[in-house]
């Protein structure tokens, strides 16, 4: 029984040197890891906006009709929507620039709201058309308003203003908002008696989308001038991003 106490006694100092050497041999390798001071940071906000004026207008526009039964109130709405398309082709909007946006019939009872009327009693059936139009000379929504309402149109909802390629509009107003952040960091900087250093995070906060809407919207009956006025006024873009400076 001493034996194997001897042979443990004598093999403990053995395992020590090896994990000295194990240690040992780590030890330059773990030396050579840099160590990392304690950061110390500015964060700031930057914005950029740009403003233009608009170069696409986009209007939801179309006939709602009432009959008595479906066939006949889808033959009043396909008519006066052929005339409606019609008109588009003679003011030269392109077939390209017209896109179905919503087509229904619903069976329609006394005492329900209606845009057309036709002095009809009891239960009848409502069929609505509407369709998306691009207008891409600024100038000539009013001339387009005016023209489909003529024609037949009793719904046009929603005239926004836009420009046709954004991206150009959005990256303007991105240099500006890391310029407004360079900006309010160097004042931050002086007025915390720092140094700025290099750059060290960038986040992007996005930006908003370019449209700015007009203010026409039309149902049966509403007294219209002889010209719809329209004020396209200028569409804004505007980005954000925040920058985080290391100070000394």
């Amino acid at each position: 029984m001493a034996q194997p106490r001897r042979v443990l006694h004598l093999l403990l100092p053995a395992v020590l040197i090896s994990a000295a050497l194990v240690v040992s041999g780590c030890a330059p390798a773990l030396a050579q890891t840099p160590q990392q001071p304690a950061g110390r940071a500015l964060t700031v906000s930057g914005q950029g906006t740009v403003s233009v004026k608009p170069d696409l207008a986009l209007a939801s526009l179309g006939v709602e009709t009432l009959a008595g039964t479906v066939a006949e109130a889808s033959q009043k709405n396909n008519a006066t929507m052929a005339a409606i398309m019609a008109k588009l082709a003679e003011l030269k909007i392109p077939d390209k620039d017209i896109q179905t946006s919503g087509f229904s019939i619903n069976s329609f009872s006394d005492g329900m709201p209606r845009a057309a009327s036709d002095g009809g009693t009891g239960t009848q059936y409502r069929v609505s058309n509407m369709v998306q139009v691009k207008i891409r000379e600024i100038e000539q929504v009013s001339a387009v308003l005016d023209g489909v309402i003529s024609a037949g149109a009793n719904q046009v909802y929603g005239v926004n203003f836009t420009v046709e390629d954004p991206n150009a509009l959005q990256s303007e107003a991105r240099a500006k908002a890391v310029e407004d952040a360079a900006q309010r960091a160097a004042a931050l900087a002086k007025l915390a008696k720092v140094q700025l250093g290099q750059v060290m995070a960038v986040i992007e906060g996005g930006g908003s989308s370019p449209i700015f809407g007009g203010g026409v919207v039309y149902g049966r009956g509403a007294a219209a001038a002889d010209s719809t006025p329209m004020s396209p006024g200028e569409v804004e873009v505007s980005y954000q991003v925040q920058v985080t400076y290391a100070i000394q």
